[in-house]
């Protein structure tokens, strides 16, 4: 493909990652604290919020992965169509205490799942795309920094929604979320508009019929590497949603936070990740992906149980400059092996077949989480003790698993 052509389409890439990550960081990261202060969501409906948002995203891949592969030569527009859908309804979540009362939950819980469901779809054919439009050489110069620009946008729309819970004259907070949204919002069409000028440069010569996508499920399922590179994603995502849905209730409720709590941990987390992205992309290029995808789940261990003994707000910002940087390790780790591990002929079974199971699972096991916490305090902090104990686990069966990379 011609060098300028690509450079272009990256580019591009880039400012839309940049827009559509200040967008939904806006309204993903507030949902939760949306619907506990304005629908008065308890802990038993916020945990089928966090199911809905998290198993949504598994039907996505299934049928996201047998439309790109039957509809191959229009994965482009598998990107951008669902793509959009995804971040405009994420956007008007938080419009939805201006309907009627009678149809609040409903429709800020179908809104979440279908946002999910297109954006599972829109990034299964996005990672086939890009797997395609960059080198495996150049595979973690760039999504290093991909993820850095997407990380500092995150950031920046993190910092506004705090802003505006501050600075603007508003006398609820209900009208402080309609501002925070309207903003989302604006950012989103934006985006949109961004992402309908990207090409597929590298398009595929034909695509699949359905029984010969099923049978593709099946081989890539029979694949020694690919069926345990599964099973221990799945296996790190069940413990790590286990507290899935209790983090920011913790924040709210137990520990009297506000949203200012949510969003500075979250631009602190995401600052911390941002440079992580650059260290661990260098880190990993001498020492290896496989031994970097184990030293992250290991290093992420102690993050629930530090979460628990953080009472203020500096103490849990301590706790996001860590957690945000050992993050960046099993991330960048977990993005190579998801676009390298499988042939290219299997890459969008093996993507939709990984996501498939890891956020079953995590839906599972959120939903459960919430279930056990909603028995009472030391419940709830046994739930995220026994997520601690889990991610311990999963690095020692990483490091005697994980597969190598060719």
């Amino acid at each position: 493909m011609p060098e300028d052509r690509l450079a272009r389409v990256l580019k591009l890439w880039r400012a839309e990652a940049a827009t559509y990550q200040f967008s939904t960081s806006i309204s993903t990261t507030l949902v939760q604290a949306y619907a506990i202060r304005v629908l008065h969501f308890d802990v038993d409906l916020l945990g089928l919020l966090v199911f809905l948002q998290i198993g949504s995203v598994s039907l996505g891949y299934l049928v996201g992965s047998v439309l790109v592969a039957t509809l191959r030569k229009r994965r482009i527009l598998l990107w951008k169509v669902p793509g959009a859908l995804n971040r405009v309804l994420w956007a008007t979540v938080g419009f939805s205490h201006l309907l009627p009362e009678r149809v609040r939950v409903g429709y800020l819980l179908a809104s979440v799942a279908t946002a999910q469901f297109a954006g599972s779809v829109a990034g299964i054919a996005a990672g086939d795309v890009g797997a395609d439009l960059v080198s495996r050489e150049r595979a973690v110069r760039f999504y290093s920094s991909l993820n850095s620009i997407a990380l500092l946008a995150n950031c920046l729309g993190l910092a506004t929604a705090t802003a505006l819970f501050y600075i603007v004259p508003v006398h609820s907070a209900t009208e402080a979320y309609t501002v925070a949204y309207g903003t989302a919002l604006a950012s989103s069409i934006t985006s949109t508009a961004l992402l309908a000028t990207l090409e597929d440069l590298n398009p595929p010569s034909s695509s699949t019929g359905v029984t010969e996508t099923l049978r593709e499920f099946a081989r890539v399922s029979r694949d020694s590497d690919c069926s345990s590179y599964v099973g221990l994603v799945a296996l790190f995502a069940a413990v790590v949603n286990l507290p899935g849905a209790l983090w920011n209730y913790y924040l709210l409720t137990v520990f009297r936070g506000s949203e200012s709590w949510i969003t500075l941990k979250a631009v602190t987390a995401n600052l911390s990740q941002a440079v992580g992205y650059r260290l661990w992309g260098e880190i990993l290029r001498r020492v290896g992906t496989r031994r970097g995808l184990y030293v992250g789940i290991a290093l992420t261990s102690p993050i629930p149980v530090a979460f628990i003994l953080a009472p203020t707000l500096w103490s849990q910002l301590a706790v996001e400059v860590y957690s945000g940087f050992v993050w960046a390790a099993y991330n960048l780790a977990n993005n190579i092996y998801t676009l390298y591990l499988p042939r290219r002929e299997s890459r969008v079974y093996f993507i939709a077949l990984l996501n498939l199971a890891s956020n079953a699972v995590a839906s599972v096991t959120s939903r459960l989480g919430a279930s056990i916490a909603s028995l009472g305090l030391q419940p709830m902090n046994a739930v995220f003790i026994a997520s601690t104990v889990g991610r311990v686990v999963s690095s020692v069966v990483a490091r005697a698993r994980a597969p190598r990379l060719v």
